[in-house]
C-alpha cells in the first residue's frame, strides 16, 4: 500500500506581478519538484488544470475561482502554491512509493475555513499525449516509461538509478510491481528500453504502449433489422462482467446493471462515454442488447471501466489498473473489444497473472481478416472472438487464425452510436463483448467451474449456434 502523509499549509503571500503580461496570459511548467509560472487576471482553475495534466489530484470547492496574478521563474513546489494559492485553506498531499524512497505531490484540496465538505474533484478532460515509433509504428506515450525492478534492489539502489536516467516516479502498480516513470523531454524511449533491458537492476523495461479503441462498422445492409434492444431487466445472474473499454454514458438505462465502475483515464471524474463505444459494448455484455440471430441472453451485472481516452486511445499502465478495479471488485469475466499489433509484455503478464487469479479474459480479434496475431487477443491467457455475420458464416471482415478461439455473432442494432448515429454495427468487438455475457451466464449456473469448463462449453455450446 501507499504510505500519504498530508502536509496542512494556511497562507497569507504577497504576490509578485509581472507587469509585461497581458490579461489572461499564463506560462506554467511543472520539473519534478519545481515550478515555473507566470500568469495576469487567470482564473485559479485554469492554472490548477496543468496541476491535473501531470496527473496530480485536484480537489476544489467550485465556488473557488478567483483571478490570479503570479510571476516566478523557478520554486519549489511548495514554495510556488504558497505564492499561487495566497489566503485560500489548502491541503498538499504527498506520497512515497514502495521500493523508493521519492516523495510526490499527488493531491492538492483547496477549501473556504470550515467548508472542506464543498470541494469536488476538478473537472480534466485531457487525452494521452501519443506519438508514433517511426521505426516500427507502434504507439506509445510521450515521454514516459514502465520499469519492474529487479527483486530485492533497495530503495537506494533505485532512486540512484531512476536518477541516472531523470526519472520520476507518477505512479506504482501493488499487484504487478510496475512503475509508471516520466523521463525528461523528448526522450527516446525505445532506445532507452532496449538499454536498460543490460541492467542487472531492472527485470523489465518498456515503453508505456497506447492502443486504439476497436473501430465498429456501421453497417447499413437492410437483412439486418433496426430491433434487438431488449429493455433492461434487474440481473438475473450474479457473476459480473468487466467492461474495459470507453466508458458508459449516463442514462443509458443501465443503473441496475452497474456493480461497481472507474475512470481509469481520469479517477477524479465520474464515469461518461463520449464516443458511445463502451455504453454499446456494455449493452451487449449486461445482455440488454441481443446480437442479431440470438435467440436468448441473460441479464447480467457489470463493471464498466473507463480505459480509454475522448480519441479512443488506451495506454498499457491504463488497461493494468483497470484490471487491476475488475479484480479488486470481484469480476469473473473481462471484456476487451479492442486489439493492436503492438505486443506488450507486461500487460501480456498482468493478463497472465489476472487468469491465474480466476479471471475469464475475452478480447476481440479484429475487424481486419489478415491472419495476422492481434492482441490482447492472441495472448495465451486471453479468449479471441472472431465474428459470424447475419446469416451464420464467418463474417467477411472478421479476423482468422491464431487470435481466434470462438467465433460469435457479431452484428447487432445499438440504441448507442459509436461518435454517430443509433443503429445497426457489426464487428468482432460485438462478438467478443456476446461471449463474454455467454461465459458469465454459464459461471453463474455452473459456479465451480473452472477456465477449462469454460472452454469445453465454448466449443461444445458454441455462442454462435
Amino acid at each position: 500500500m501507499l504510505r500519504k502523509t498530508a502536509i496542512y499549509i494556511f497562507f497569507f503571500s504577497l504576490l509578485t506581478v509581472a507587469p509585461c503580461l497581458s490579461a489572461g496570459t499564463l506560462e506554467m511548467q511543472i520539473s519534478g519538484d519545481d515550478l515555473r509560472l507566470h500568469a495576469q487576471a487567470v482564473p485559479l482553475q485554469t492554472i490548477l488544470r496543468g496541476f491535473a495534466e501531470k496527473g496530480i489530484r485536484v480537489q476544489i470547492d467550485p465556488e473557488l475561482n478567483p483571478l490570479i496574478s503570479v510571476s516566478f521563474e523557478k520554486r519549489d513546489m511548495q514554495k510556488g502554491l504558497r505564492s499561487l494559492l495566497q489566503e485560500l485553506d489548502h491541503v498538499l498531499i504527498w506520497e512515497s512509493f514502495p521500493g523508493t524512497s521519492e516523495i510526490r505531490l499527488t493531491g492538492i484540496q483547496i477549501f473556504e475555513s470550515g467548508k472542506k465538505s464543498r470541494m469536488r474533484p476538478l473537472p480534466f478532460t485531457g487525452n494521452f499525449d501519443v506519438i508514433k515509433n517511426p521505426k516500427d509504428g507502434s504507439l506509445m506515450i510521450r515521454d514516459e516509461i514502465l520499469l519492474r525492478p529487479a527483486p530485492g534492489l533497495s530503495p537506494k539502489n533505485f532512486d540512484q538509478f531512476l536518477k541516472s536516467i531523470g526519472g520520476e516516479v507518477l505512479a506504482y502498480d501493488t499487484r504487478t510491481g510496475i512503475y509508471r516513470v516520466r523521463l525528461p523531454e523528448n526522450s527516446n524511449i525505445p532506445a532507452l528500453a532496449k538499454e536498460i533491458a543490460g541492467n542487472r537492476n531492472i527485470a523489465g523495461a518498456e515503453p508505456n504502449y497506447a492502443y486504439p479503441v476497436q473501430l465498429p462498422y456501421r453497417n447499413i445492409s437492410p437483412d439486418v433489422p433496426e430491433a434487438g434492444y431488449v429493455n433492461p431487466v434487474p440481473p438475473q445472474g450474479n457473476v459480473r462482467i468487466a467492461v474495459l473499454d470507453s466508458g458508459l454514458q449516463p442514462g443509458a438505462g443501465m443503473e441496475e446493471y452497474v456493480a461497481a465502475a472507474l475512470d481509469a483515464v481520469h479517477p477524479e471524474n465520474s464515469l461518461g462515454d463520449s464516443l458511445g463505444h463502451g455504453t454499446q459494448m456494455a449493452l451487449i455484455a449486461s445482455g440488454a442488447v441481443r446480437p442479431y440471430g440470438v435467440s436468448d441472453t441473460s441479464a447480467l451485472p457489470i463493471i464498466p471501466i473507463r480505459s480509454f481516452d475522448d480519441k479512443g486511445m488506451t495506454t498499457s499502465y491504463s488497461m493494468i489498473r483497470s484490471i487491476d478495479f475488475a479484480l479488486e471488485n470481484g469480476a469473473r469475466v473481462l471484456s476487451m473489444s479492442w486489439g493492436s499489433d503492438t505486443q506488450s509484455g507486461f500487460l501480456e503478464q498482468s493478463l497472465k497473472e489476472a487468469d491465474a487469479k480466476g479471471l475469464i479474459l475475452v478480447a476481440a480479434a479484429g475487424n481486419e481478416p489478415t491472419g495476422k496475431e492481434v492482441w490482447p487477443a492472441a495472448y495465451p491467457s486471453v479468449i479471441g472472438v472472431g465474428a459470424l455475420g447475419p446469416d451464420g458464416e464467418k463474417w467477411e471482415k472478421s479476423n482468422y487464425g491464431s487470435s481466434v478461439t470462438v467465433m460469435a455473432p457479431g452484428f447487432a442494432s445499438l440504441p448507442v452510436g459509436y461518435k454517430g448515429e443509433a443503429g445497426a454495427y457489426a464487428g468482432t468487438s460485438i462478438a467478443a463483448a456476446y461471449v463474454a455475457n455467454r461465459i458469465a451466464d454459464y459461471l453463474s449456473k455452473h459456479p465451480e467451474a473452472g477456465k477449462e469448463d469454460v472452454y469445453k462449453f465454448l466449443q461444445t455450446g458454441s455462442p454462435g449456434h
